[in-house]
């Protein structure tokens, strides 16, 4: 049996046809791109990713050609996390785990899942002042910025994004600049990687918390963070 790939775009692109498409004998009837009518059986969709989260930002009509751009299935996907909330973390990765021990499926040439969990936990991860977070990450050569996201028209709404030693971080903040939610999203090369080790050890350590990778289960901490910078 054919089955159906759901690649990037799962907040947008998954929950629009889902939400959107009529039903019929258990089949979502919708256009595709060239006017023709298709029929999918739900259960023949495929999903590439093992978990997303819940909560998505609201956005405001506004843009900077400086925006951090993000793709949808990537928000809080690396994320910082305070360690008071271990008990949460570790029921998330739980769910996780029995996507991959359950839900797996295994092509000829790829691997996807049958389901996916949605991470719902955690609505506020961090609750730390935008100052401290420029203290430990920021660069004082460079402005904040805001964030864009795939497939979405504006600007995060009080988000924010840092680009500093080669790494770029992004957030969200309320009306008192308090940080609620803050997330890693890649780096230029293996040696800002490298580079930025002590610099997140020590905001880690200093700030009781955890660097979490859902998709790959990982709770880093200032111990064993080297582990996790390295080159791949």
């Amino acid at each position: 049996m054919k089955q159906l790939l759901i690649f990037t775009g799962l907040f947008s692109g998954l929950f629009t046809i889902l939400g959107c498409s009529n039903f019929n004998d258990n089949k979502i009837i919708f256009t595709d791109s060239s006017g023709q009518i298709q029929k999918i059986n739900p259960n023949e969709i495929l999903m590439t990713i093992p978990t997303i989260e819940n909560s998505f930002p609201e956005f405001i009509d506004k843009s900077d050609t400086n925006d951090l751009k993000i793709l949808e299935d990537d928000w809080r996907q690396i994320e910082f996390i305070s360690k008071n909330q271990k008990q949460l973390i570790d029921r998330e990765i739980d769910s996780i785990n029995y996507i991959y021990e359950h839900e797996l499926h295994k092509g000829k040439d790829y691997f996807a899942y049958k389901k996916l969990h949605v991470r719902s936990l955690l609505a506020n991860p961090v609750s730390i002042s935008l100052d401290k977070v420029l203290k430990y990450l920021g660069d004082t050569n460079k402005k904040i910025a805001g964030i864009s996201v795939n497939g979405n028209n504006g600007q995060v709404k009080n988000g924010f994004s840092i680009s500093s030693k080669g790494i770029n971080y992004y957030g969200i903040t309320d009306n008192t600049n308090t940080v609620l939610a803050l997330g890693w999203y890649g780096s230029d090369n293996n040696e800002a990687l490298q580079g930025s080790v002590n610099m997140i050890a020590k905001f880690l350590l200093e700030e009781d918390l955890y660097l979490v990778d859902w998709i790959n289960m990982k709770i880093i901490d200032e111990k064993n963070i080297s582990l996790f910078f390295v080159p791949k």
